[in-house]
């Protein structure tokens, strides 16, 4: 492509009374070259020609198949239809035509108010995650009161909640209870926006990577950056419970959040319209392939690691005894927001052996008492009860 600089020389040329022979001699030009150059009234420049965009034959499928199961990931619409490139590519064309799959039907004849049904472009099944915290002390056990916080998950487009209380503010334990959610919902959202205020040891300091693989979340996307559904979650929670007097256990807050969860979620007596909405919302997120059916709480967050030479482990701000078959050796440990699994991994000591613990919401005590200790002889199958850690 010739520069303007040539462009400018060619016109000044020409000015001067040079003929185009002439100049294309002087500039080593052909003459279809000067001529164009001196009706040009713009200096040449490089123009790409318009390209097809290679998603764009894919627009019409690609709706057809969200009309009809608004749920479907990126993986699966690429398995139907043969897409030819990236799953990123693709995963960012669905997330561009998810505003464009119209509401079902059973919302237009339901007639609900515009006010309360967000703008389809808030693409339905996405949620604000993040902890609020009570004013008042709850008794957590072993003479023990703390600030408990609580994890709040809020469907965008429903406004469908959910709060649990948690025994610490550790990653570990919202991780639990957001897991939890999860499962009770039956479905993945398709984007988690993430509030990491309060939250000790926070994950994306180690990358995101690890949080989505352990949440079994590849087909979501995780952000860190929150909206105002959580803020109002927040504000009402704030209303809802003043700060609670002296006395009030764990487990009583934790019933009370659950009725407060309920009521949020009938909408103030428009009790239909808030189930159509919720169902609506529940549509355009992913199947949960691990239901509550399907999943064993006891494995919802689980780590390996080796008693020291009391048989001792420290576990989530407390210290749980194991007996002389697990020290120093690797074992398994399941934990849940209620209890705490102890496992071996081998053939020794007579058995495998499954150590329960109930889990205290008190911090640093020594816990001595198991729930159960069951001892499976790995030859007959054959499970038998202890005493004991």
């Amino acid at each position: 492509m010739l520069s303007p600089e040539v462009w400018t020389q060619v016109r000044r040329l020409h000015a001067e009374g040079l003929s185009i022979k002439q100049i294309a001699r002087v500039e080593q030009l052909a003459p279809n070259t000067v001529r164009r150059l001196v009706r040009s009234p713009q200096p040449p420049r490089y123009r790409r020609p318009p390209r097809p965009s290679l998603a764009e034959p894919f627009a019409e499928r690609i709706l057809a198949l969200l009309q009809v199961e608004p749920s479907l990931t990126a993986v699966e619409i690429a398995r139907r239809t043969r897409w030819p490139a990236s799953t990123s590519l693709l995963r960012a064309h669905v997330a561009r035509l998810r505003p464009r799959v119209p509401a079902p039907a059973v919302l237009q004849e339901a007639r609900v108010p515009e006010a309360v049904v967000e703008p389809v472009s808030l693409e339905p099944g996405w949620v604000d995650c993040g902890l609020w915290w009570p004013q008042g002390e709850l008794e957590v056990g072993a003479g023990q009161t703390r600030r408990c916080p609580v994890l709040v998950m809020v469907a965008g487009h429903s406004r469908h909640v959910a709060a649990r209380l948690l025994p610490t503010a550790r990653f570990s334990d919202v991780w639990i209870a957001h897991h939890q959610v999860l499962q009770q919902w039956g479905v993945l959202p398709h984007t988690l926006h993430w509030n990491l205020a309060g939250i000790q040891d926070p994950w994306p300091l180690a990358g995101w990577s690890t949080y989505i693989a352990q949440a079994e979340l590849n087909e979501a996307t995780v952000t860190a950056h929150s909206t105002s559904r959580l803020d109002s979650a927040r504000r009402h929670l704030n209303k809802a419970f003043r700060p609670e007097p002296a006395g009030v256990r764990a487990d009583e807050f934790a019933a009370a959040l659950h009725a407060w969860a309920d009521g949020a979620n009938s909408s103030e007596g428009r009790q239909e319209k808030a189930d159509l909405l919720w169902a609506y919302e529940r549509r355009a997120m992913a199947r949960n392939p691990r239901s509550p059916q399907a999943l064993d709480p006891a494995t919802i967050l689980r780590r390996r690691d080796t008693p020291d030479d009391r048989g001792q482990l420290s576990i989530s701000g407390n210290t749980y005894q194991v007996g002389p078959w697990g020290t120093h050796r690797r074992l398994t440990i399941d934990l849940t927001d209620t209890t705490v699994t102890i496992r071996s991994s081998g053939y020794h000591a007579g058995g495998f052996h499954i150590l329960t613990y109930s889990r205290s919401w008190a911090q640093n005590i020594l816990l001595r008492e198991p729930l159960h200790h069951v001892v499976v002889d790995h030859l007959s199958g054959v499970h038998r009860e202890v005493e004991g850690p």
